[in-house]
């Protein structure tokens, strides 16, 4: 056998060793809460004797003796004849660290190395010869019916054919499931990715260029490109993805461990573990995600009396949770123990002169919890090889920060603390709002912008100086500004007619950056930045547009910490609190647009998702229900001229055919969770924020009621009754499912 056959050999034989190993922690852990779960007993066994088989095809004489030795005690095991207990459950947890030793040795050697595991191997034997009867208080114990032949020990022959057909049966059994996977290298799954985005890069190219040429069959020919492109760029993006389970497994483990350490009890649940991320994520939150849970142990979670002493039960619960909103995964990671002391909080940050007697004091509940994540901040009073050190939760945020994600803490004192955490799908492919500032381009990532706000000649000279900031009021907001060519550097902004902000947020702070123009939204391809340019925080990577020009992106949250406009913006919060009881009232923001034959219409801002501007040869008909694509989703079309207007009822339709270039206006909206639809609207005006005091009846059916914004009589739209009109089945199938 050549020599690169046989580093292929052992390369397999680590991959599936290592997912067999995860699989049997798991399983060992799942034994210590129910004894007589046998169909944990027979995974263990069958995962460890698949282990033991492919040394025989190797030369891994330790490996396979250690695997032998647990063998024969998971057999007894499941034979009944010894009882489960802590201490076999530890050793066999022993056995699993050791396997995991021995398989870094042979990944790093291709040996299984010199080390002897002599002593753990006759502790497996002694208790695999260590016979038990099971006591009579046990009788009315449930037996699980395993569906496993029984070995007999005084027959090898018939355990032989017994074993033989069992391991027939379980490879018929597999052929099937397994034979639907194949395992792909990361390389390649990487290298897949680079070329989708460079696909993507060259559909931003020629969508470039179809605008300048008004030919339809080339305007139609790039619609379908870029329809092709998202649907490619989707299935790679899904080839990466991996479960969160792939992190999750081990924390049964962890948390045994350390609350056996810390002399506490805790049970852990986990929800959601099959919501998926990509690989590249999935690496990095990996060690933070470790930390909260190690922290919600050492910190939250009471002693078994101390939670008795307060009615709570003796055992703490530890959850985990994972799910899909708003095109992100929230990680929620909690516990129900004491909760944060805002006030020993404060008092310890001070006693460690990260804030001042007077920050303290004016410090609001957010801000207060906010301060684990300093650097050097910790609670204990002592050094443990658990917590103490300070150097633990200011990494979690900064590593989460690194990919784009947020973390939130909610705490209630004594009833717990939960730690949020929101993070994109994948960094490879982000979609990003292009600006440009001195002549020079820029992407800002959509995550991070609230909204667009343009102001005329007018609104520019409201702009006030407050505490040395540039502050606009929005909607009775004080929102400081920062302009971008200040930042950088550039030439003064020459046209002072109109001013374009980008409202963008970190934390839980907004501020606004001042840029020349804002151009559109596009799905960029994040390239990373040279070791020159590395060190500069204003940056998380470049990209190419799709004149061929390189826009950096900028990091938000680099940006903030530059200018230092979050402690600026805090100082303005009292400004912002005096306001805000007087403005609360009965205020809505709504969104304001242009309908059929001019009418002024308007919808809740809190159901308006997103705004998007398509091609008319991007609408298509599937029955009688006009669709288009979405973000990798199919969503339904109403155009608005159907519902209120008689004269125009094919008023999309005859804009499909008058010319294929023309562009159509859509809000997004999603009256429910379960249900999202395109209205196609004339004109996109403004978003307003006003008390709805003077309100009339409804004009037409589609309307909700008339109301005066802004001086002028706006129709506020009824979502529900304009898809009923359009398509009721859409309406059942949200409501019903």
């Amino acid at each position: 056998m050549e020599l690169n056959e046989i580093d292929d050999d052992i390369e397999a034989f680590l991959v599936e060793s290592y997912e067999n190993l995860n699989q049997i922690e798991g399983d060992i852990i799942e034994l210590e809460k129910t004894s007589a779960n046998g169909e944990a007993l027979v995974r263990i066994y069958r995962s460890l004797h698949t282990l033991k088989g492919n040394c025989g095809f190797l030369p891994f004489p330790n490996l396979e003796s250690l695997a032998h030795a647990g063998e024969n005690l998971l057999s007894c095991l499941r034979d009944r004849t010894i009882a489960i207990t802590p201490d076999i459950i530890s050793v066999l947890l022993q056995t699993v660290d050791s396997i995991r030793q021995i398989l870094s040795q042979i990944k790093a050697t291709k040996q299984d190395g010199d080390r002897s595991y002599s002593a753990l191997i006759g502790s497996l034997t002694r208790l695999s010869e260590t016979k038990q009867t099971p006591k009579p208080s046990q009788s009315h114990e449930p037996i699980v019916n395993i569906q496993t032949p029984h070995i007999d020990a005084e027959a090898p022959k018939d355990t032989a054919g017994s074993e033989s057909v069992n391991n027939e049966l379980t490879e018929i059994s597999t052929t099937t499931s397994e034979s639907a996977y194949i395992r792909v290298n990361v390389n390649l799954l990487d290298q897949m990715m680079n070329l989708v985005g460079e696909l993507v890069l060259a559909r931003n190219q020629i969508i470039g260029f179809s605008t300048k040429f008004k030919d339809n069959s080339f305007a139609a020919t790039c619609q379908h490109l870029s329809l092709l492109t998202a649907e490619l760029q989707e299935g790679v993006m899904k080839t990466r993805l991996q479960p969160i389970s792939s992190i999750w497994q081990k924390f049964p483990r962890v948390t045994r461990d350390l609350a056996i350490a810390s002399g506490k009890e805790v049970e852990v649940e986990m929800e959601g573990a099959d919501t998926e991320l990509d690989k590249s994520i999935i690496e990095t939150i990996k060690d933070p995600l470790t930390h909260l849970l190690r922290n919600c142990i050492d910190h939250g979670i009471e002693f078994p009396a101390e939670r008795v002493a307060c009615g709570k039960p003796r055992v703490g619960r530890l959850f985990l949770r994972a799910y899909h909103e708003s095109g992100k995964v929230n990680i929620e990671i909690g516990d129900d123990g004491r909760g944060l002391n805002l006030e020993r909080l404060k008092e310890r940050s001070q006693q460690l002169g990260l804030v001042n007697a007077v920050q303290a004091a004016t410090m609001s509940e957010s801000e207060a919890m906010n301060l684990i994540f300093l650097s050097g901040f910790s609670t204990a009073e002592q050094v443990t090889y658990l917590s103490g050190r300070g150097v633990g939760m200011d990494i979690v945020k900064s590593n989460i920060e690194k990919i784009n994600g947020t973390v939130e803490i909610y705490s209630q004192q004594g009833q717990g603390t939960t730690f949020k955490i929101k993070i994109p799908l994948t960094l490879a492919i982000i979609p990003a709002l292009i600006v440009t500032s001195g002549g020079d381009c820029y992407a800002i990532p959509q995550a991070s912008l609230q909204e667009l706000v343009r102001l005329e000649a007018e609104a520019i000279n409201s702009i006030e100086i407050l505490y040395d900031v540039p502050v606009y009021r929005l909607r009775g907001n004080l929102v400081p500004l920062v302009y971008l060519n200040q930042v950088f550097q550039q030439d003064s902004l020459s046209n002072l007619e109109t001013l374009s902000l980008v409202i963008v947020q970190v934390d839980n702070y907004r501020f606004g950056l001042v840029v020349d123009t804002i151009e559109d939204i596009q799905d960029i391809v994040v390239k990373p930045l040279g070791r020159q340019l590395k060190a500069l925080s204003l940056f998380a990577g470049a990209t190419v547009l799709g004149d061929a020009t390189v826009a950096l992106i900028i990091d938000v949250v680099g940006l903030a910490k530059q200018t230092g406009i979050i402690p600026k913006q805090k100082q303005l919060l009292s400004e912002n609190g005096a306001n805000s009881q007087e403005q609360a009232g009965d205020r809505q923001t709504i969104l304001l647009f242009e309908g059929p034959q001019g009418a002024r219409m308007g919808i809740p801002l809190a159901i308006a998702f997103r705004l998007e501007e398509i091609l008319a040869s991007a609408v298509e008909k599937v029955g009688n229900q006009n669709v288009f694509q979405s973000y990798g989703q199919i969503l339904p079309l109403i155009d608005l001229h159907k519902i209120f207007s008689e004269r125009d009822r094919d008023h999309l339709n005859n804009k499909a055919l008058a010319t294929i270039a023309e562009t159509l206006q859509i809000i997004i909206v999603s009256p429910y969770s379960e249900l999202s639809v395109g209205l196609v609207v004339d004109r996109i005006l403004d978003i307003v924020e006003e008390p709805l005091t003077i309100k009339g009846i409804p004009s037409r059916p589609g309307v909700l009621f008339c109301a005066v914004i802004q001086g002028q009589i706006t129709e506020i739209i009824d979502i529900e009754t304009v898809i009923r009109i359009a398509n009721p089945h859409l309406l059942q199938l949200a409501t019903h499912g």
